[in-house]
């Protein structure tokens, strides 16, 4: 934002009615985050002149809540396209925030009025502004910021005392782990010391802006280069695969995949955003992580349906094992009734371990003993419950019903369950298909903004 570009208005006054307008603005807040925790409360200054910098573009919403995080009354200055609407514009009038037009014939009144706030002694809140960059080159942020510092400094002859306090945010956004909002201040930059190397203000304010820029891409909350170069990585390999999907479903399509990668503006952009909003970067690459998670899970279910056979690609026998899956299951279950007081028998005598034995026979003896034995005692009760005519009859079912239930169980292993991971299979590749087009959504249009941001076409 230059100069020129401030609204002038009447700074407001320390009021009750701020006081409770941040309480509630807190209550609604904890609504949706579980707290916003200052992780160093000790490097914000109670009193006395404080310009915070907010190391990412102005938001309404992270607006207020630093608003409501900070203990004492800020002066919020945000480009008056954020408060448009009747609700949010009540809102910035009862918190006092100034407005400013971020293009246009405004006035030189606000950047005033920021320098009045901090003669005060009282703490301003601005948000840093990327400025047009040429293509391949990273955007700088605007020097305004360091023009008020200067000249609030140079008012009061170098004895106001300002502190300038970069401040970054983590904040919680969709699908994120967490939902605490965290807030870091950082060192603080001494206006005075550059007003003491002499030179005129535009050069003090020049080399200040230098040194604000370099304190707010210093985010405490940015990942890794290791880890922005791996999230890169995996992003590439999804447009590829997004890609190839598509040509492959076109008609005599012969271009090939040699050579693809990622645009360098993406890149640019995955660096600022670490830089400037890590909080959005990490909530992506969550999403790209539970992507390659489903991904493997695909994976290990074509394994799984590859190593049954070459059964599971015919139709006839896929019907066939559905068919005896549900029309065996009353028999299995029968059969399973009928055995189970002979298996736990079996269980309890260690009689159903696959443990190497060398007395094999006596062991077979001992669980055909156990059984014929099962079957006498269940037959004699049959007789004395319904007659010798049902006992007879049930006498007949045991052992196929047994036997059937033993081919019931492997019926399970080997057909039921690669036709079930068949059915999810199908399911979890559909799942995986919205997931990849759901998150190059995400990223495109984050990306969009930023271009739009920039004034760059896209």
């Amino acid at each position: 934002m230059a100069e020129s570009d401030f609204a002038t208005g009447q700074l407001p006054r320390v009021s009750f009615r701020y006081r409770l307008v941040r309480a509630l603005v807190g209550i609604w807040i904890g609504v949706f985050f579980r707290r916003i925790r200052v992780l160093n409360p000790q490097a914000a200054p109670e009193s006395g002149a404080a310009l915070l910098l907010v190391s990412h573009p102005a938001s309404f919403l992270d607006a207020l809540l630093l608003i409501a995080a900070l203990k004492r009354q800020v002066h919020c200055f945000l480009p008056r396209p954020l408060l448009r609407g009747p609700a949010r514009g009540l809102l910035g009038w009862l918190l006092g925030i100034v407005l400013y037009e971020p293009a246009g014939d405004g006035s030189p009144g606000a950047i005033g009025l920021a320098c009045d706030a901090l003669a005060k002694g009282r703490a301003v809140l601005l948000f840093v502004e990327e400025q047009m960059a040429k293509p391949g080159e990273v955007p700088h942020f605007s020097p305004t910021p360091a023009v008020v510092a200067i000249r609030a400094e140079a008012r009061a002859s170098g004895h106001l005392g300002l502190e300038i306090l970069p401040i970054h945010l983590f904040l919680p956004v969709a699908q994120l782990y967490s939902s605490e909002l965290l807030i870091h201040i950082g060192a603080p930059l001494i206006p005075r010391e550059y007003l003491a190397r002499g030179g005129n203000m535009s050069e003090q304010a020049r080399v200040l802006a230098v040194a604000m820029e370099e304190a707010c891409r210093q985010n405490v909350f940015r990942l890794q280069a290791g880890d922005v170069n791996h999230f890169l990585t995996d992003l590439e390999e999804i447009f590829r695969a997004d890609l190839l999907e598509a040509w492959v479903a076109r008609p005599n399509w012969k271009q090939k995949m040699e050579g693809f990668a990622l645009s360098r503006f993406i890149a640019e952009w995955v660096e600022q955003l670490n830089s400037l909003h890590p909080g959005q970067l990490v909530a992506l690459r969550d999403l790209l992580e539970a992507y390659r998670k489903a991904n493997r899970r695909c994976s290990l279910s074509r394994l799984e349906l590859e190593q049954s056979g070459e059964w599971i690609k015919t139709q006839w026998r896929k019907l066939a094992g559905w068919t005896e899956s549900a029309l065996g299951l009353p028999v299995a279950l029968y059969g399973f009734v009928n055995h189970l007081v002979a298996c736990l028998i079996l269980y309890r005598a260690g009689l159903l371990s696959k443990d190497a034995d060398k007395n094999v026979t006596a062991k077979w003896s001992g669980r055909a003993l156990v059984v014929v034995a099962c079957y006498t005692v269940q037959i004699l009760l049959c007789a004395y419950g319904w007659g010798r005519i049902v006992a007879g009859y049930y006498a007949l079912t045991l052992f196929p019903s047994g036997l059937y239930l033993w081919r019931y169980l492997w019926l399970l292993r080997n057909r039921s369950r690669p036709l079930v991971r068949n059915l999810r299979a199908r399911r979890e590749a559909s799942k995986l298909v919205t997931m990849r087009k759901g998150l190059i959504q995400e990223v495109i249009a984050a990306r969009d903004v930023y271009a739009e941001r920039l004034g760059l076409a896209h």
